[in-house]
């Protein structure tokens, strides 16, 4: 126990400052296939982006892994588009989703 006192502390990374912005929302959510139909408004989503959907009951954030428009894989989606993005949790209409930028 004493020699606990001793030994050297792992030094801790600073915490990266993450900002968020919105980018659209959510228009109707499939439960069986867990895909959320969001329309984007501003801004565009591409492959490995991190996004965070939050409404009343709904929190939660995620890894975009597939992205469709039309039924068809697409890596980056601009304004104007409605697509669908798979989800892990349950997404509900009228959520907002928010894409995470490290600055």
């Amino acid at each position: 126990m004493l020699f606990n006192l001793f030994k050297k502390k792992p030094e801790v990374p600073p915490k990266k400052k993450v900002k968020i912005y919105p980018i659209g929302r959510v228009t109707h959510y499939f439960s069986k296939l867990k895909v959320a139909i969001v329309e984007i408004e501003q801004g565009d989503v591409t492959l490995e982006d991190i996004l965070f959907i939050k409404g009343k009951l709904t929190r939660f954030r995620q890894r975009v892994r597939s992205i469709e428009y039309n039924h068809q894989k697409i890596s980056k989606a601009p304004a104007g588009y409605e697509i669908g993005l798979q989800v892990g949790a349950k997404a509900r209409v009228g959520d907002v989703v928010y894409k995470e930028v490290q600055s």
